[in-house]
């Protein structure tokens, strides 16, 4: 009975470790196929997210790991297979466990590349770094839609948290391939390559030429 139960314990433990995508709903969570790429291992949803033709979205995660690395990424079409080409996030860290939230994640013709006409489908992925390598993947699938309104009211972010932006090399490669501080996986822990800093919890800072983020605190 203790051997079930430790093991049982140990499971739970594992699946807390990972992270969840909560706004816009994704495919699920599965802890035993979340390291697969692209979408950990599930297939995708038959009722898509409705999301207006450009502005900002709200990513609310729930975050196990108390040090996580993360890369918001989207692919155009009706199943973008691994074509996840157009970063909408680049990678940042995240001190702490908790709920975590992304409130106003720009998206319009010039990030995405094209001109994005009503009922235009695609599918949302969030990266983590694996643990102890790797990435760990969430999907959300959406459709672009003129008149979709999006409630952000409930995506906030749990006091414990620090959002840390990455620079220079540790801000260009994707979750999957970097560790929770930054530094490319493998390369051990002394390297300097991410100067990053501690972020106003308020707003989000410009990443590059990317877009502006911005976090919401409830």
């Amino acid at each position: 009975m203790k051997i079930e139960t430790l093991t049982l314990l140990a499971l739970a433990s594992t699946a807390t470790a990972h992270f969840h995508l909560v706004s816009p709903p994704s495919r699920g969570f599965n802890a035993d196929t979340m390291s697969n790429f692209p979408c950990g291992g599930l297939s995708q949803m038959t009722d898509r997210a409705k999301v207006p033709l450009s502005g900002s979205i709200p990513i609310d995660l729930k975050l196990g790991h108390t040090q996580t690395a993360l890369t918001v990424l989207l692919g155009l079409g009706n199943d973008p297979d691994t074509n996840y080409n157009i970063t909408l996030h680049p990678t940042f860290g995240v001190q702490g466990a908790g709920e975590f939230c992304l409130a106003d994640v720009e998206y319009n013709a010039k990030i995405l590349g094209v001109n994005v006409v009503n009922g235009m489908n695609a599918t949302l992925q969030v990266q983590s770094n694996g643990d102890p390598s790797g990435g760990l993947y969430a999907c959300a699938d959406i459709q672009f839609v003129s008149n979709a309104t999006l409630d952000k009211s409930s995506c906030s972010n749990d006091t414990k948290l620090q959002a840390v932006d990455f620079t220079g090399d540790s801000a260009k490669r994707t979750a999957n391939v970097s560790t929770a501080s930054g530094t490319a996986q493998g390369s051990g822990s002394s390297s300097k390559e991410n100067s990053g800093q501690g972020l106003e919890l308020a707003s989000w800072g410009v990443f590059g030429a990317a877009l502006l983020g911005a976090f919401a605190l409830i």
